[in-house]
């Protein structure tokens, strides 16, 4: 009994260790004018460079042209539809006077870039996804995806410490 319960103190005590040294990272990348910004964060293992989630998080400033305003909100509540009921895609929207936004949530390892049924009821989620999730080696890369945003002129944000 007394070797078992050794055996067990530490498996878990690797299993902690293991855990431990799990090699995350998180990084962010903005684009601003303006009307906008846009903000793309990446939590990534950066011991395989897989990317784990990608959230995309738009603010459009608004004019004080109703007109503007009005379609603005429209197109914006057009694109979260779209992304509705999409597998590993998490989309909220915020509404406010002066701004609207919507934060676009994706679980890598739920959400499928070559779904076609997906990639037809959501064109611009999947336009944008194929620019900022790219695979390299049958896995979406961190590195291949950031080469890719920055040509795009998002700009990485360096952690303040």
């Amino acid at each position: 009994m007394k070797k078992i319960l050794k055996l067990s103190i530490v498996l878990l005590g690797a299993l902690f260790v293991l855990l431990g040294c799990r090699s995350e990272s998180k990084s962010v990348f903005v684009l601003q004018t303006d009307t906008s910004k846009v903000t793309y964060t990446y939590v990534y293992d950066k011991g395989n460079d897989t990317v784990i989630s990608l959230t995309t998080d738009v603010v459009v400033r608004l004019s004080g042209v109703q007109e503007f305003a009005t379609e603005t909100r429209q197109k914006r509540d057009e694109l979260v539809n779209q992304m509705k009921d999409i597998e590993g895609v998490k989309v909220t929207s915020s509404d406010g006077e002066n701004a609207i936004g919507f934060t676009i949530e994706i679980d890598v390892k739920k959400f499928k870039l070559d779904d076609a049924e997906s990639r037809e009821k959501a064109p611009s989620l999947y336009q944008t996804m194929d620019t900022a999730l790219i695979k390299k080696n049958d896995k979406v890369s961190f590195s291949a995806s950031k080469e890719s945003i920055e040509r795009l002129g998002l700009e990485e944000q360096k952690e303040e410490k």
